[in-house]
């Protein structure tokens, strides 16, 4: 079997060329990788398997590191300029709210006049016999949605008892918290253990 390369570097990619480098670097240990046999049949070979990904993910975690040192100041760069941006746009926000709130007030009478319009004519559609005229019931126009509103169907929940089966959703977060805690017995949920392999050196 092919003697192991060095994968660590000690290079920056904020360096000049750091970045080519340890690029390089990773390919020669992927070339490397791709050389042995993925074959795992003896305590040996998978100690040797394992050895072999563990290293990869040290220069999986070598990378993450290079990148930490770049991104970690801009992190808090971003984190200093959010928390002034919300200092200077919270004035701003206070001050529109009640305009916006009168404007959704008359938004939702307007939109209850129309509904109340709608409901109307559907019950004088309703009392019409097919082929009879409706002169005495003229149509009446019905007011126009407010500028900027559009709907879009929702819902809220009246009865949760009454919510067919296919809307519930399972609560894995639960599940697992409960087989953490040694429940080991949830109708309708098979526990059992599954065998994970840690690769270290």
């Amino acid at each position: 079997m092919d003697t192991e390369p060095k994968p660590t570097t000690g290079l920056s990619l904020t360096d000049s060329g750091g970045r080519e480098m340890l690029q390089s670097s990773l390919s020669d240990y992927v070339a490397f990788l791709r050389k042995q046999p993925a074959v795992c049949g003896t305590p040996e070979q998978q100690e040797t398997l394992i050895k072999h990904v563990a290293q990869g993910h040290e220069l999986i975690k070598l990378v993450a590191a290079e990148r930490l040192k770049i991104t970690r100041q801009l992190d808090k760069q971003k984190h200093d300029w959010m928390e002034i941006e919300k200092e200077m746009t919270a004035p701003i926000l206070a001050a529109m709210q009640p305009l916006k709130d009168a404007v959704e007030h008359y938004n939702r009478e307007l939109l209850r006049v129309r509904e109340h319009q709608q409901a109307e004519a559907a019950r004088q559609t309703a009392l019409t016999e097919p082929g009879q005229t409706t002169w005495l019931m003229p149509d009446v126009a019905l007011v126009a949605k407010p500028k900027g509103v559009h709907m879009k169907w929702t819902f809220n929940i009246v009865d949760p008892n009454q919510v067919p089966n296919g809307y519930w959703i399972i609560d894995e977060g639960a599940i697992k918290a409960d087989i953490a805690n040694g429940v080991r017995d949830i109708p309708g949920v098979r526990i059992y253990e599954e065998a994970i392999t840690t690769f270290r050196r």
